[in-house]
């Protein structure tokens, strides 16, 4: 259910990703364009953007592993640490979906949070030369590192897996449920956008993620 939710959450999260990493997506893929000019390459668009996809799921897929091996050494202090993670990923699910229905938007002031730290990353992305398979990899993982609520919960959820394989499956299940937006950024998603912007989308999917933080806090709290 962890993984089938991750990924639908990351489908979902379309709209999000558009304002969120449209710009970032946009600019990775001109830049890749020019410097295929500039070595008298044939630009491949599609080509870069799976680069692109490709590096941001490995980099998903490391934070997971990272977190879900912290999880787990966490979870050796005791029953109650592991309670807690399990409470924490529910809290930040639930704070999740009433972001995704409008009707709270605190999780900003974690990606504002989040984006003062990035800010390192970001000099690194912008000094990157996308002419190379390598490169186009690494821009990918970087991007991955964008501070992000959605990821940020997604990144509870994994913390609370118990193990790095689990936390690393949380993470790439998410990270596939975002790829049609990294290759489809000029197209299919910009096209089903404005269906999944629709009120009544946004807050079932809020509402369903709601009744998922819920269900997890109860299962966590009563045998």
């Amino acid at each position: 259910m962890d993984l089938l939710a991750a990924f639908l959450l990351g489908l979902f999260s379309a709209p999000h990703c558009l304002a969120m990493c449209g710009g970032v997506a946009s600019a990775l893929l001109l830049g890749s364009n020019a410097a295929d000019e500039r070595a008298a390459r044939r630009p491949t668009p599609i080509v870069s953007a799976l680069c692109f996809g490709t590096g941001k799921l490995l980099g998903y897929g490391m934070l997971g592993a990272l977190a879900g091996l912290t999880g787990a050494l966490l979870s050796t202090a005791g029953t109650a640490v592991g309670i807690a993670l399990h409470l924490l990923a529910g809290l930040l699910m639930i704070g999740l979906g009433l972001y995704m229905t409008g009707w709270w938007l605190g999780i900003r002031r974690l990606e504002a949070l989040g984006g003062r730290l990035w800010q390192p990353v970001l000099r690194l992305l912008r000094g990157l030369q996308l002419g190379s398979t390598g490169n186009k990899l690494a821009a990918g993982l970087l991007w991955g590192l964008l501070p992000c609520g959605i990821v940020y919960s997604m990144l509870a959820l994994a913390l609370s897996a118990g193990n790095a394989a689990a936390g690393a499956a949380i993470m790439l299940s998410f990270g596939l449920g975002t790829l049609p937006f990294v290759l489809g950024s000029g197209g299919v998603v910009l096209a089903a956008a404005p269906l999944l912007r629709q009120p009544l989308w946004r807050k079932a999917a809020g509402t369903g993620l709601i009744l998922y933080g819920v269900y997890g806090m109860a299962t966590t709290l009563i045998p």
